[in-house]
């Protein structure tokens, strides 16, 4: 893990330049590996914003499609692992937070009651793209329609974001959070590279300087419904097992891929 650790320490002198996001950094090029160490934040360029001592979902998908949980221990105030490369194709990360709730009134607003979700994928080609296109057809999920293997700067990518596996309408954007070099220099976290609204929950995009991307889209989803809290808010606006109800579900989900030059 000496690399990935160098990486982080370096990351953690960035300035703030992009809102947080649930992602993960991990080597550039698989293809010689038997293994792939990540650490995974929520954050934004080696910066975990916020300490995650755990996921309710943390899972590796394999180019087949089949699942299973991932090892994590805490690291750099979010959590580090790695999982085996048995075969080519598209090894996914498949991430979520816990759940929340946020009510405008807590802090003297006005506004809908939501019940917040976070998702987050990471793209781990091995030796070839097959299986990028999976779903799980639950939650918000960005699923790649391009090739992720060997994608390089310039060239176009398209995603389709579903909520339980049907397109929906909403806003994105584009990051770099890691440029291939920044092992060796320090450099600042791009400001947003691509941001605009989806009708259908397409995106198309060609890819701009090579490094680490992360593509975020965040979706209003108008559904009622009750929600019974399982921890406590660290604002202190509800408790554990208080049960509440909501108006609307807002998710957002990331989307974590390399592209290289």
């Amino acid at each position: 893990m000496k690399t990935l650790a160098l990486l982080i320490l370096l990351g953690l002198m960035l300035p703030i330049a992009v809102a947080h996001q649930l992602y993960a950094e991990f080597p550039q090029s698989l293809d010689s590996e038997t293994s792939a160490e990540f650490w995974i934040a929520y954050g934004h360029g080696g910066s975990a914003d916020t300490k995650i001592d755990s996921l309710p979902v943390a899972q590796l998908i394999s180019p087949v499609g089949s699942t299973k949980d991932i090892e994590v221990v805490p690291f750099q105030d979010g959590l580090k692992g790695s999982v085996s490369l048995e075969e080519p194709g598209c090894y996914l990360l498949d991430l979520q937070m816990m759940t929340t709730f946020f009510d405008p009134a807590s802090f003297g607003s006005s506004g809908s009651k939501s019940l917040v979700e976070k998702f987050g994928r990471v793209l781990l080609p091995y030796q070839s793209g097959e299986g990028y296109q999976w779903s799980s057809g639950t939650g918000l999920e960005i699923v790649p329609q391009t090739d992720p293997y060997q994608l390089k700067s310039g060239e176009e990518f398209r995603v389709r974001a579903l909520w339980n596996g049907k397109p929906v309408p909403g806003s994105y954007s584009a990051v770099i959070n890691r440029h291939p070099d920044d092992v060796l220099v320090v450099q600042h976290v791009q400001d947003t590279e691509f941001t605009g609204e989806s009708d259908d929950g397409s995106i198309n995009f060609e890819t701009g300087q090579p490094g680490l991307w992360v593509l975020s889209y965040e979706a209003t989803i108008d559904e009622s419904g009750s929600w019974t809290a399982v921890a406590d808010d660290p604002s202190g606006n509800y408790k554990k097992g208080d049960k509440l109800i909501y108006d609307e579900i807002a998710p957002t989900a990331y989307l974590t891929f390399w592209v290289s030059e």
